[in-house]
């Protein structure tokens, strides 16, 4: 048996020389290609040094020269090369990747770093930065990448409290989104967070985002309630009442705000009680039920409802009450009826009749009811989709989905049965609505791609602008696209080569074809159609160089959303 071992041994280590032999053959042949190929060749070696991952090493050199390219996908596929491999050298060079202007190099050398477990102090700043970058994937590499690294709470929470304590708002606010998905390892920094006056706002917006697994911050939130800020106080009842039954200890405090001079305020303290659900607060809402305002009578209805759940009647009141909610003329008191609504989980045989006697006795809250219903998110989309097989309430349920957007994915078939047998406007709603859906929708790609050739201009056009949405998912439409280019519609011309160009990357002969449309089209008496123009022209950055006299035109437009994206594009392209 030793002597078998032996053999065995020997085979395996003979065959590990010969790979080792064979990936560095390989690596200096794909190292040759990477500075000196085709664009294609060197995109092909990238990924191929990447497919090899720590046996590649000797390429890293090669790559970071590459993160310096002036091809941006050559960049991003350099940077997520760096990232498989491994290897800790080139951590430097993807930190400075990470403020790339292009967002997919961006996202992959944050991954990238996250990957390596960058945890050095720059590094770990750098990825931090981008929890609050300008775009969604960005920043959720980032979230993935501290996950991945791991690093100390002393370190992250100085890091992450500056961020949210930034004086300009849209900072903050787009960290929320990052933040609130990195689950309960950011609880800790968050609660640092509420101790710091100019980040508190923000950190009780992220708790509440977060919901019951927030639970470890009540404590701070507590003290939040009496921030001498009304917003403050506002934000931190609504996360303790997001946070639900496990913030009890908050009741007693909470309950002070009943009498808050600040409105909202008193409605954000009744919204916490009632989610709660502590039993020794029913005496003080009931005090407020007598309320003369009708909105805080609504809430506590609303909350007594929830505390008398076997209570029939009671409940009967709450709904009532909350569907005439829905249509107020106060976006936020409309919303906040809908989530109560949504909490109560009243049958859709009981609310139906109730919302669909509202629309027709007051037409005009109807836009104001679809807003609401269309802010419960992923929550509404059933009662959508219920509502697309009855007639009388299809455009409805078509418009509360493409409000949703990406979270109505699961309306994607019974949208695509809608395609196959109704009338133009109808197909056209459902085109815009799947459209809003993007990629979630790409197996409706046939489907769509059959409604290009519909003889209704706006069912061709709204198919187009879905497809487009989807993006590359939707590769396979290319061909039928590119046949709308003969069309005689203007506009659809242009929705063709937009969509083209947001499905795949642009060849040399699609940007030649692309280029006198979009530039056509920056004179169009369409606002919309001279915006999209200019920003399609500003995507294909270098290769749209022979519309820059148009777009320094377009830049004088009297529509400052015009002249702003051919400003913009022009950028992009010089």
């Amino acid at each position: 048996m030793c002597q078998v071992a032996r053999l065995i041994g020997l085979m395996a280590a003979t065959v590990a020389i010969y790979a080792a032999a064979a990936s560095a053959a390989d690596v200096a042949q794909l190292k040759a290609a990477l500075q000196s190929g085709t664009p294609a060749e060197q995109h092909s070696a990238a990924d191929a040094l990447a497919d090899l991952g720590s046996p590649a090493r000797g390429a890293v050199p090669e790559l970071e020269t590459a993160l310096k390219s002036g091809d941006a996908e050559l960049r991003w596929r350099a940077a997520r090369a760096l990232g498989v491999i491994g290897d800790p050298q080139a951590v430097a060079a993807l930190r400075t990747a990470a403020s790339d202007g292009e967002v997919v190099v961006r996202g992959q050398a944050i991954f990238a770093l996250g990957r390596l477990k960058a945890s050095d102090a720059e590094s770990l700043k750098a990825v931090v930065a981008h929890l609050s970058d300008d775009d969604a994937q960005v920043r959720r590499a980032a979230i993935r990448a501290v996950r991945m690294i791991g690093p100390p709470p002393q370190t992250t929470i100085p890091l992450v409290v500056k961020l949210l304590s930034d004086s300009d708002p849209t900072v903050a606010a787009r960290a929320l989104s990052s933040i609130s998905d990195g689950g309960v390892e950011v609880i800790p920094a968050l609660s640092a967070a509420l101790e710091q006056r100019e980040a508190r706002y923000w950190a009780c917006l992220a708790l509440g985002e977060m919901g019951p697994q927030a639970q470890a911050a009540v404590p701070a939130l507590i003290k939040a309630l009496d921030d001498d800020r009304p917003e403050v106080r506002l934000q931190a009842a609504i996360a303790l009442g997001e946070i639900g039954p496990d913030a009890k200890p908050a009741a007693s405090t909470i309950i002070k705000l009943i009498d808050d001079s600040f409105p909202s305020v008193r409605a954000a303290a009744i919204f916490a009680l009632g989610r709660i659900g502590e039993p020794s607060t029913a005496a003080a809402l009931a005090n407020v039920e007598a309320s003369t305002d009708p909105f805080v009578k609504m809430l506590a209805t609303w909350a007594l409802a929830k505390l008398n759940p076997h209570d029939q009647q009671r409940l009967n009141k709450a709904i009532d009450a909350l569907v005439a909610g829905l249509g107020d003329k106060n976006r936020d008191v409309a919303h906040l009826a809908a989530k109560a609504l949504e909490d109560l989980r009243p049958g859709s045989d009981l609310l139906r009749p109730l919302i669909d006697k509202l629309i027709t006795t007051k037409p005009e809250m109807a836009d104001r009811v679809l807003s609401a219903v269309s802010s419960l998110g992923a929550g509404a989309v059933p009662h959508a989709i219920t509502a697309l097989k009855d007639p009388q309430r299809r455009v409805r349920g078509l418009q509360v989905l493409a409000r949703i957007g990406p979270e109505s994915a699961p309306a994607v078939p019974a949208l695509t049965e809608l395609l196959k047998s109704g009338d133009a406007a109808t197909k056209a709603e459902t085109l815009y609505t799947l459209g809003a859906i993007g990629p979630g929708a790409q197996t409706a790609v046939s489907v769509i791609s059959e409604q290009l050739s519909d003889n209704d201009p706006r069912v061709a056009q709204a198919a187009a602008i879905a497809l487009g949405k989807i993006g590359p998912a939707a590769k396979a439409a290319i061909p039928m696209l590119a046949k709308l280019n003969q069309s005689n519609d203007e506009l659809l011309r242009l929705i063709s080569i937009w969509a083209i160009l947001k499905i795949g990357p642009p060849s040399d002969e699609l940007t030649k074809a692309a280029l006198p449309i979009l530039s056509a089209a920056l004179k169009n008496d369409r606002e919309f159609v001279r915006i999209e123009a200019a920003t399609a022209l500003g995507e294909l950055g270098r290769g749209a160089a022979p519309a820059l006299a148009a777009l320094e035109s377009a830049a004088k437009d009297n529509s400052p959303a015009v002249r702003s994206a051919a400003a913009s594009a022009i950028t992009k392209i010089k």
